[in-house]
C-alpha cells in the first residue's frame, strides 16, 4: 500500500509538471493555438513584438491620420457632403474611441495579444467599409465644360447695387435631386467604416502600450514606448504621401481625356489608400496574435533574478509568486490576469467592475492630473495638426497639395524626433515621476516661445467684392455684383478664384466679367475681363511674396518637436504612478479623457475659433458652409490665444501633480533594497 501510494504520489508529481508546462507553452510560446513551432521562437522577444505592435500602429496612424484628412475635399465633391458632413466623418473614429477603451481595457488585460490582434482585423473591416461607396455607388460622372463659367451677356440683368447674400438668397432654389441625396448617404457608410476603425485601433492606445512596459526592463520601457509611438507620427507623413499618388489617379475609367487633377471636377482614386491598409492591418493582426501573453524572453531573464537596488519595480510584482514559492516551481501570470479572473469569478458584470476600477483609480491623484496634464497636451496638439495645414495655405497662398507637403517635411519629421528625444530623455536621466514632471514643464514653457511664430502673418488676399472695390466703381467693396457684371448670370456654386491682370483676385471668371477662354504656353488665360483694369486674368489667386515663410517654417519644426516632447515621459509617469496590475485599465482610462477631453472638444473648439476669422463664406446652394477667404491677422492671433491657453493649463496640472504626489501609488526604484 506504502508502495503504490509512493508512486501515485510520484505519478501525480509528473501529471502537475506536465500540466505546468503546458500551461507554459501555452502562454509562453509564439505561435497560433496548439500550433507552437520552434523555429517561430524566435519571434518571442520584446524587439519582435515592438515591432509588430508599430507596423500596427503605424497602419492605424497612415489611416486616421493621414489618408482620412487627405481625401476631405475629394470625399465632399464626391458624395455631395459639406464640411458639416465630413466633420461627422472625421469624428467618428475619436467617437469609438472615447465609448470602447474603457470596456477593452477592462476586457483585454487578461489576454492582450488576442485582443489587439482581433482589433487590427476590426480595423481592417473598417478600412474596407470605407472604401466600400466607390464600388457600390454609381460611376461618377464628369459634367463636360460649357460656357458657365464666362460672363453672358445677355443674362438676365441684376441689380448692381444688390448685396451678394441677398443675390445668393434670390439665386438659390431646391437644387438637390434624388440622385444627388441618394450619393449623400453614403455619409453614413464612410461614418461606419472610421466607426469600427476606432474601436479596432482602441486596444493599440491602452493593451499595447501596457504589453510593452510589462515586457521590457523599466529601464528601457521609454525607450521601447518612444519608438512605438514615432511610428504613430511616421504613419500620416506616409498616408499624405499616398494619397498625394492615389489622388492623381482618376477614381474610375468614365474620365475624358481632356480631364486633369488640375481641373474643379477631378475625383482621384481616393479608395486605394483604405485597400491597402486594410491589407496591411491583416498581416499586422496575424503577427500580433502569436505572441504570448507574456514573453517567455521576459520570464527567462526574471526566473532566477536577484533583487537588487537596480530591480525594476514591475519586476518584483511580476515574479512575486516565484519568490514566495520555495520549490521555484510556480507558474509566473500577470496579476493583471488574476485580478480579472478574480473578478469575473466573483460575479461583477462589465459595468460594475469598469466602475469599481474608475472611482479606485481617480481616487489617485497623481493619476489624475497627470491625465489632465496628457489631455490638455494632446488635445491642443491634435488641434493645431488637423488645421495648421489650413493656416499655411492662408498665410503663404499656396496649394492645399503644397501645405501638405510641407506638413509632412516640417512638422512630421520634428514631432518623431520629439517623441523619441522625451523618451531617451527619461532613460537618460533616470528620471521617476517628480523629475518627469519638472522636465515636462521645462519643455512647456519653452514650447509657448515657438508660438508666438503666429504672429507671423503675410499681406491678405486682395478679392475684389470682398474686401477691395472692383476698378471704378462707387459701390461698397463687400459687394461681389457690380456694374461690370450685373449681366454675366454668375452662379454663387462656381468658386473659381482668379487673379486680374491689376493683381486683384476675382470670385470667378464671371464675376470678373471674362467672356473668353485661351490657351498660352499651356495655361489658360481668360480674356475681354471687363472688372478687370487689364482685360486678361489667370487661374488661381496671385502670388504673394512673404519674406517671413522660411522664419516660420523653422518654427513650425520646433514647435512640433515641443509639442510631442512630452508624449512619452508623461505616459512614463503614468504607468509608474499606478500598480502594474492597473496599469492596463489605467491607460485606457486615460485614453478616453484624452479623446472626450482632449481631442473631440479641442478640434471642435479650435474650428469655431478659426470660423471667427472667416472673411468669405461658401454660401452655395450644394455645399455651403466652408470658409472661403481668412483674414490672416486674426486667424493667426486667435490660434495663439488657443494655444497659450491650453499650455498654461498644462503647467498649472504639473504643478498640482507636483502638490499632491507623496508616492504612495508608487515606489521609487532607487528605494527597492
Amino acid at each position: 500500500m506504502i508502495m503504490r501510494t509512493n508512486m501515485e504520489d510520484e505519478g501525480d508529481r509528473r501529471d502537475c509538471a506536465g500540466q505546468e508546462k503546458d500551461k507554459k507553452l501555452r502562454y509562453d510560446s509564439y505561435g497560433w493555438g496548439s500550433f507552437k513551432p520552434a523555429t517561430l521562437q524566435v519571434l518571442n522577444n520584446p524587439k519582435a513584438a515592438l515591432v509588430f505592435l508599430s507596423c500596427a500602429i503605424f497602419t492605424q496612424a497612415m489611416t486616421v491620420n493621414g489618408l482620412a484628412r487627405s481625401v476631405v475635399t475629394t470625399l465632399e465633391r464626391r458624395f455631395h457632403l459639406t464640411s458639416t458632413d465630413m466633420g461627422a466623418v472625421l469624428i467618428a473614429n475619436d467617437v469609438a474611441n472615447f465609448v470602447s477603451s474603457l470596456p477593452i481595457s477592462y476586457l483585454g488585460a487578461k489576454n492582450k495579444p488576442r485582443w489587439l490582434g482581433s482589433g487590427m482585423l476590426l480595423l481592417a473591416v473598417g478600412a474596407f467599409v470605407f472604401a466600400l461607396p466607390h464600388f457600390v455607388a454609381e460611376p461618377y460622372q464628369v459634367v463636360p465644360t460649357t460656357s458657365h463659367e464666362l460672363c453672358r451677356s445677355n443674362a438676365t440683368n441684376f441689380s448692381a447695387s444688390v448685396h451678394f447674400d441677398s443675390w445668393n438668397q434670390t439665386k438659390c432654389g431646391n437644387t438637390t435631386s434624388s440622385t444627388g441625396q441618394g450619393i449623400q448617404d453614403y455619409m453614413y457608410v464612410l461614418v461606419l467604416g472610421k466607426f469600427l476603425i476606432g474601436i479596432g485601433a482602441c486596444a493599440l492606445f491602452s493593451l499595447g502600450v501596457t504589453y510593452i512596459n510589462e515586457n521590457t526592463p523599466s529601464n528601457q520601457s521609454s525607450v521601447y514606448l518612444g519608438i512605438f509611438y514615432s511610428f504613430s507620427i511616421v504613419g500620416p507623413a506616409v498616408g499624405y504621401l499616398l494619397a498625394s499618388v492615389f489622388l492623381k489617379i482618376p477614381t474610375d475609367n468614365t474620365f475624358p481625356n481632356n480631364i486633369d487633377p488640375e481641373h474643379p471636377q477631378w475625383i482621384g482614386a481616393w479608395w486605394i489608400g483604405f485597400i491597402l491598409t486594410g491589407a496591411l492591418a491583416v498581416v499586422a493582426a496575424i503577427f500580433i496574435l502569436g505572441l504570448p501573453r507574456r514573453l517567455s524572453s521576459k520570464v527567462e531573464d526574471s526566473a532566477g533574478a536577484t533583487i537588487t537596488d537596480e530591480t525594476p519595480l514591475k519586476e518584483m510584482q511580476q515574479d512575486k509568486p516565484t519568490l514566495d514559492d520555495k520549490n521555484g516551481d510556480a507558474e509566473k501570470i500577470p496579476s493583471a490576469t488574476t485580478s480579472t479572473d478574480q473578478q469575473n469569478g466573483g460575479g461583477l458584470n462589465l459595468l460594475h467592475g469598469v466602475v469599481e476600477k474608475s472611482a479606485r483609480i481617480m481616487q489617485n491623484p497623481t493619476f489624475v492630473f497627470l491625465s489632465m496634464a496628457t489631455v490638455t497636451e494632446k488635445g491642443i496638439a491634435a488641434g493645431i495638426a488637423t488645421f495648421i495645414a489650413k493656416y499655411i495655405e492662408s498665410q503663404f497662398r499656396t496649394s492645399a497639395g503644397e501645405a501638405a507637403m510641407l506638413m509632412g517635411l516640417v512638422s512630421i519629421p520634428g514631432a518623431t524626433i520629439g517623441t523619441l528625444l522625451g523618451g531617451y530623455l527619461v532613460k537618460r536621466f533616470e528620471l521617476q515621476v517628480r523629475g518627469i514632471v519638472k522636465m515636462c514643464t521645462v519643455l512647456t514653457l519653452m514650447t509657448k516661445v515657438s508660438l508666438l511664430m503666429f504672429l507671423i502673418t503675410c499681406d491678405d488676399v486682395s478679392m475684389v467684392g470682398v474686401n477691395t472695390a472692383y476698378h471704378n466703381s462707387s459701390h461698397a467693396p463687400t459687394s461681389l455684383i457690380d456694374g461690370c457684371n450685373a449681366r454675366c448670370g454668375c452662379s454663387r456654386d462656381q468658386y473659381q478664384p482668379v487673379c486680374g491682370g491689376d493683381e486683384l483676385v476675382y470670385f470667378s471668371p464671371c464675376l470678373a466679367g471674362c467672356q473668353g477662354l485661351a490657351t498660352n504656353n499651356g495655361s489658360q488665360v481668360y480674356d475681354n475681363c471687363t472688372c478687370v483694369a487689364g482685360g486678361f486674368a489667370t487661374s488661381g489667386i496671385c502670388a504673394v511674396n512673404c519674406p517671413l515663410k522660411p522664419l516660420f517654417l523653422v518654427i513650425l519644426f520646433f514647435m512640433s518637436l515641443g509639442m510631442f516632447i512630452t508624449y512619452i515621459p508623461l505616459l512614463t509617469a503614468t504607468l509608474r504612478a499606478v500598480t502594474e496590475e492597473d496599469g492596463p485599465f489605467a491607460t485606457g482610462l486615460q485614453d478616453a479623457m484624452i479623446r472626450g477631453l482632449g481631442y473631440i472638444p479641442c478640434i471642435l473648439l479650435v474650428g469655431a475659433v478659426i470660423d471667427r476669422a472667416c472673411a468669405l463664406q461658401d454660401s452655395s446652394c450644394t455645399n455651403g458652409g466652408s470658409c472661403l477667404l481668412y483674414v490672416n491677422r486674426y486667424f493667426g492671433l486667435y490660434l495663439l490665444a488657443v494655444c497659450m491657453a491650453y499650455k498654461v493649463a498644462s503647467c498649472l496640472f504639473y504643478a498640482l501633480v507636483l502638490l499632491f504626489d507623496r508616492g504612495e501609488a508608487h515606489v521609487e526604484y532607487s528605494n527597492i533594497k
